[in-house]
């Protein structure tokens, strides 16, 4: 099963690169992918700044927290691996990018994501699936 970071949401969406190996993974729907709890609220907040009809970033946002993904919660034991993969990352890790990090982990899930700064994690932390760079052609 897959846990889907923001950043992989919008490669989807925007059929940026990476896009197809998410749609790959949609295909199979709720039974294999999720979107961690953190990301509802980044991926509200992007959808809401990359698409100017409100009724519309809205549609996309139910669309894939209700329709596409199940949802990981953040509850203690997300929080404990967050904090246990932010201190191990050898860089700065973004609070909400280790909770999502730290969702995966906790529930044993592969992290789909785009993000260079989550390369930093060490292996042993949790399994990822990384996605080419939005600026790939």
């Amino acid at each position: 099963m897959y846990l889907l970071d923001t950043s992989a949401v919008l490669a989807h969406f925007f059929a940026e690169p990476g896009g197809g190996e998410v749609a790959a993974l949609l295909k199979d729907g709720k039974d294999s992918v999720a979107l961690a709890a953190p990301s509802w609220v980044e991926l509200d907040r992007k959808l809401g700044a990359l698409i100017p009809d409100a009724a519309e970033a809205e549609r996309v946002f139910r669309h894939y927290t209700r329709s596409l993904c199940a949802l990981v919660p953040l509850d203690a034991a997300a929080t404990l691996a967050a904090i246990r993969i932010h201190r191990a990352s050898p860089i700065r890790l973004p609070m909400v990018d280790a909770l999502i990090a730290g969702c995966a982990a906790a529930a044993g899930l592969t992290l789909v994501h785009r993000d260079s700064h989550m390369d930093a994690i060490p292996a042993g932390e949790l399994k990822m699936l990384r996605l080419p760079d939005k600026w790939t052609v």
